[in-house]
């Protein structure tokens, strides 16, 4: 379509709208970049995107024709692999059929309006059956199976409630830890587990932010520094938000998570079934399409369960997630160029039940522990938060790179010029 047939301003406003859905819905910001570039370039126009973590701001030229336009502040990120998908399956369209703009306008409308794909009590059966396949997967038991499974009910439909009424984000999670850490820790104090460490961990488990997590990595890799930090220190205060809930819960019901604690492998088979239990869960809450979500189970199947194997052939842990991140990670690229559809949809689903949140929680706990006691902490509680921070670090490190590294690896046809 030419520049005359386009008008500037009307490009402008439709670009900044398929950037903003990407990236309010986490996309990461290469991708945001590449999408927007990209649809200018289907009109004539060029397109120099600069994002940052609240706006997003486009200069526009073509011929003697220039704009610079600033998009609305970016709400609240959350992750709907729905409308990603939706929005690359049209710019596809649009490349492909040459959409006018006013299709493409309502087009984006409508992606904007699209109701979530799963119920709510879908999202929270979901997410109580990744908190109860977690404890599986750390090593626990039936009964602890059972408690995580009732007490992820509780927090992740306190979670959804609160996130309808518009709770700030870090109460929200605050709280959903702290109510599903008590009803743990109630359970506990009724005996109807041994594993408190287990039953607590699990509920926190489910709600650290392991996509913005992994996309602050990614986004410093590809030098988006500004913006990978601003999503590290929202992940970070997030989890922060998490522990102190589950600290709190902890004070209030007796149960304790330990600093110092082992865990015993499941078998490979074991490992599988419960890891694509896990992925079910965050398939739902990320609302990935019914079409796709097969994919995203296959690769948490093939990234924990790489894992767990390496574990069990004496790989360091560190190690072991880059290799099932990589397994992951190439899976999804390949899947999404076979499906035309974002690689984050699959990618994401598969490896956040291998974000080391029992690492974060138990370090926080040693970290406040070391606190208390101050001068007369002990070596062993000293030695053991150091390790499980630096530990937690290196495998969120390692995730990432491997999520992302045949992005890296493997040019994108559609990606922007450089």
């Amino acid at each position: 379509m030419s520049v005359d047939s386009a008008p500037i301003e009307d490009v402008s406003h439709l670009a900044l709208s398929v950037g903003r859905i990407l990236f309010q819905n986490n996309a990461d910001t290469d991708s945001v970049e590449c999408a927007v570039v990209r649809f200018g370039k289907m009109f004539g126009y060029e397109i120099h995107p600069l994002v940052t973590y609240e706006t997003l701001l486009l200069t526009v030229t073509a011929n003697e024709a220039f704009r610079t336009k600033t998009g609305n502040r970016v709400p609240t990120m959350a992750v709907n692999m729905a409308a990603v998908a939706a929005v690359e399956a049209l710019l596809d369209e649009v490349e492909e059929k040459g959409l006018g703009l006013p299709e493409i306008r309502s087009r984006l409308e409508a992606i904007e309006r699209q109701p979530p794909i799963y119920k709510r009590w879908m999202i929270v059966v979901g997410m109580a059956l990744t908190a109860a396949s977690l404890s599986r997967l750390f090593g626990g038991d039936w009964p602890t199976f059972f408690v995580a499974f009732f007490a992820g009910v509780v927090g992740t439909a306190i979670r959804l409630e609160m996130g309808r009424r518009g709770v700030n984000v870090f109460l929200n999670s605050l709280l959903a830890a702290f109510v599903s850490g008590a009803v743990a820790g109630v359970a506990v104090y009724f005996k109807l587990s041994s594993m408190p460490a287990l039953c607590l961990i699990t509920q926190g488990m489910i709600l650290v932010p392991g996509v913005p997590f992994v996309n602050c990595v990614q986004d410093m890799i590809k030098n988006h520094m500004a913006i990978g930090i601003s999503r590290l220190g929202f992940a970070i205060l997030i989890t922060l938000a998490i522990a102190v809930g589950l600290f709190t819960a902890t004070a209030v019901t007796g149960a304790q998570i330990p600093v110092v604690e082992s865990s015993v492998l499941p078998s490979l088979m074991e490992d599988a079934l419960f890891s694509a239990c896990a992925a079910l869960g965050y398939l739902c809450l990320f609302n990935v399409p019914w079409r796709l979500a097969w994919i995203g189970v296959v690769c948490g199947v093939a990234s924990h369960t790489t894992r767990t194997f390496c574990l069990q052939h004496h790989i360091d842990i560190v190690a072991g997630s880059l290799i099932g991140a990589l397994a992951a990670g190439f899976l999804a690229f390949f899947c999404a160029r076979a499906f035309r559809a974002p690689a984050s949809a699959f990618a994401f689903p598969g490896v956040v039940a291998m974000i080391p949140g029992a690492y974060a929680f138990r370090a926080v706990i040693g970290f406040l522990g070391i606190v208390n006691a101050g001068a007369g902490a002990s070596f062993t509680l000293l030695s053991e938060t150091i390790a499980l921070s630096a530990t937690c670090i290196f495998m969120v490190l390692a995730i990432a790179i491997g999520v992302a590294a045949p992005a890296i690896l493997i040019k994108n046809p559609r990606a922007k010029a450089t």
